[in-house]
């Protein structure tokens, strides 16, 4: 059950933080182009490039949460070894 809760909670924190990522790549290389209005045109294309990539972001989140889980190697998901 621990591991479960844990790769779901990987899956979230994964999924937030590309997200996170791209859309600041996004909004930089646009507030970049477009000194004048680059506030508005970071936002924008920040915003675009998240809604437009978010299902694959969402897909493989859950897949290295899963399978991170299963084959225990995301932190929280090991075996402790006893010494």
């Amino acid at each position: 059950m621990k591991r479960i809760l844990f790769g779901i909670l990987w899956a979230v924190l994964l999924y937030f933080v590309a997200c996170t990522l791209i859309g600041a790549v996004a909004g930089a290389i646009a507030g970049a182009n477009n000194p004048q209005n680059s506030s508005e045109a970071g936002a924008q294309a920040g915003f675009n490039a998240v809604v437009a990539c978010r299902i694959y972001v969402l897909a493989a989140a859950i897949a290295i949460g899963a399978l991170g889980a299963w084959f225990r190697f995301l932190p929280g998901t090991r075996v402790k070894s006893v010494d």
